[in-house]
Formats: structure tokens, sequence, C-alpha cells
């Protein structure tokens, strides 16, 4: 059994599921975002949590994502949020997954394959109001046009219309975030005009859906909120956006060593002890998603105490200084993300440290990683 590793809490994630839902209007649809493993949580236990809390649909980045929910036994609609290839497009109706589409292209691709099919594709339609990546562009001027030729495709069903906000939504400055809603919803009164009404249409992220209720639309999508990481640094300090973190990252000591002042440690030797010291392993590296540059700079918990890490960051393992801990023993824990007894180490200030952000780090973790669901 590896000495390693994510302990998900999944009643942390009910309790967060909740609380975006209390946020909400009982009318208003909850689509959960579980890409990427459920960000690293593992999407089928979090997939159930979120089917049990009412979560009405739900989002991923990639085909095989859907697939992978489908043979799960999920019955609720799904999206997928990034392209969807030509060749996967049989994929898309034999499990009945909702592409984004974004292109004229796309649109009669699908449209045609649906109607070779006898059958019809369910999609949504995916509008750059400044992302500045997938989209048809909100304020072009072919953009309503194109819109109008896509919902009168015979074989194609337009479910949904939504728009993603490049900027986590903070208190402080909202230009670019309302930006963004203004552009939406301008091309949704342009399409109104034309007599076009699409179901459901949908902008807000985590924080959107928390601090502004006016861009809740007919539906939410958040993501971040679901896992207990906040969308933005100014967020974590709201005393009504409550989150429960609800992963940890452990480790169990491997080895404790005596060494002499002036011991260089690890690769490079990038740091000498400045006293006679007490080192200790920690059988993690960078391939499990340990950060180099956290090198020198991070800390973990041991016996409820923040201890070092020192010296490179080595592929299957890291060493901290555990000089001031008294009587280290292997085995002990080692707490990279987490709390133990008070003291905490979080995601958000793990990724500052790497330079990087909270979704990094817990989705980087590498294969060889075991995960122990708590409930």
């Amino acid at each position: 059994m590896r000495a390693a590793w994510a302990e998900i809490h999944l009643e942390a994630i009910r309790k967060n599921v909740q609380y975006l839902m209390s946020r909400i209007e009982p009318t208003t649809k909850f689509m959960g975002v579980v890409k990427a493993d459920a960000y690293g949580h593992g999407v089928i236990p979090v997939t159930r949590i979120l089917e049990q809390e009412g979560v009405s649909q739900f989002a991923v980045a990639l085909v095989q994502e859907g697939i992978e929910l489908r043979q799960a036994g999920f019955q609720q609609p799904i999206l997928l949020l990034g392209h969807t290839f030509e060749e996967d497009y049989p994929l898309v109706l034999d499990y009945k997954l909702m592409p984004s589409i974004f292109t004229m292209h796309q649109a009669r691709a699908l449209n045609d394959c649906a109607e070779k099919r006898g059958e019809k594709a369910v999609i949504h339609l995916k509008i750059d109001t400044g992302m500045g990546r997938l989209g048809f562009v909100a304020d072009a001027g072919d953009t309503v046009k194109n819109i109008t030729d896509i919902v009168r495709m015979r074989n194609l069903e337009v479910q949904g219309i939504f728009s993603h906000l490049a900027t986590a939504p903070q208190t402080s400055d909202t230009t670019y975030c309302d930006m963004q809603f203004a552009k939406f919803m301008r091309l949704l009164d342009k399409l109104k005009s034309e007599g076009i009404e699409i179901p459901i249409r949908h902008i807000a992220n985590s924080g959107a859906t928390i601090l502004f209720p006016h861009m809740q639309l007919d539906m939410v999508r958040p993501g971040t909120a679901i896992y207990g990481l906040y969308a933005g640094p100014e967020l974590a300090d709201l005393p009504d956006y409550p989150l429960y973190p609800a992963m940890e990252i452990k480790a169990k000591l491997a080895h404790v060593k005596p060494v002499p002042k002036g011991t260089k440690v690890s690769y490079t030797g990038s740091f000498e002890t400045r006293r006679s010291s007490v080192l200790g392993v920690v059988p993690l590296g960078y391939v499990d998603g340990v950060f180099r540059n956290l090198a020198n700079r991070g800390s973990v918990l041991l016996h409820g105490q923040r201890c070092p890490m020192v010296g490179n960051i080595c592929m299957d393992q890291f060493v901290i200084d555990i000089t001031d801990i008294p009587n280290p023993e292997i085995g002990d824990e080692v707490v990279l993300v987490g709390h133990q007894d008070n003291a905490g180490i979080s995601a958000e200030e793990v990724g500052e440290l790497a330079g990087t952000i909270s979704i990094e780090i817990l989705c980087g973790l590498g294969k060889r990683m075991p995960m122990q669901f708590k409930n």
C-alpha cells in the first residue's frame, strides 16, 4: 500500500453543494462541473453526491468523461464544455451527450450525422464574451445569423446557450465580469428580437452563483466551490462564503536522519543545514504533483507543527527539516494540504507558493496517488 494518499471528504462536498443550492432560486437549474475527474476528487463518488443533492445536470470537458458517467449509470443531461471532433459525433449520439457548438462547420457536420441516423442531437451554443477562447464572438456581425441558422437545422435541438467568465467575480472590481454579462445579455436580446428564445441560459460560475444573483439566469454552473476551493482571494474572506475543502494530501514519514551542520540536501545541494539538524524524508515527489518550485519555500505539517521543505523536490520524495519536532518516528502522518491538530495548510496557500492556483495543485496528483473516500 502506498504510504501517501489523498483523502476525499464527501461530506464536505455535500455541504458545499447544499450551500450553493441555498444561494439560487428553486426554479434555477444547477449544472455541476465534474471535469478532470471532478477536479481530481474522483468523478464517480463525487457525482453520486451531487445527484443525491438534486444537481440536475453535469458538465465535463471530454467525450470520454461523459461516457464514463453514462457507463456508471448517470442519466442526467451531460454537457461537453470543450471542442468535440467530428469523429466523435456518433459517440455523442450513442451516449446522449450535449456538445458545445461554436462554429457553423460543427453545426452542419453534427446535423448531418444526426440526420443519417434519424436522430436529433441536443446541443448548447457557446458564446465568447471576453475569454478569447472557444465560442461565437458575442458582438460579431454574423453571430445572430449563425445562431438563427443553427436553430433552424432539423436535426439539432438547441437546448442551451452559455458563456464563460474570464475573471473570478471580485467584490472590489467587477468591471470585466459586468462587461461580459452585458455582452451576453445584449446577444440574447438580439436573438429574442428575431423570435429566438433558447430554453437554458447560463453564465454563472462559482463566484457569480454566490455573489451575483442577477447572473444566475436559468442555470448556474459551479465548479471550484463544489470542492471547497475559492475562485479568488477576496472571496475567502467573505463571511457569507463558507466552503469546506474536500481534499487533504497526506503521506507517512519514511525516514528520520540526524545530520551535522553544513550538510547539503538533495540534488544540486540547494539547501545546507545551518545547525545540527534532523531531516525527514517524505515519499512524494514531482511525479505525484509536488511542484519543484516548492523547494526551500513550502512546508508540511508533522505533529501539528510546520516543517519546511528543504532541498530540491525529487521525482519520488522530498526532504523536510524536522529538527524542532519532538520524537519524530517513521510512519508519522505528514500533511501537505489539510489540517492536523490545530494547524492547517490550504491548497490556496500551496498554489500561491508554487506560482499557480489551488485547482492545479489538486488536479495535478499523479496516477500513483491512491484516494481514500471519507464520509
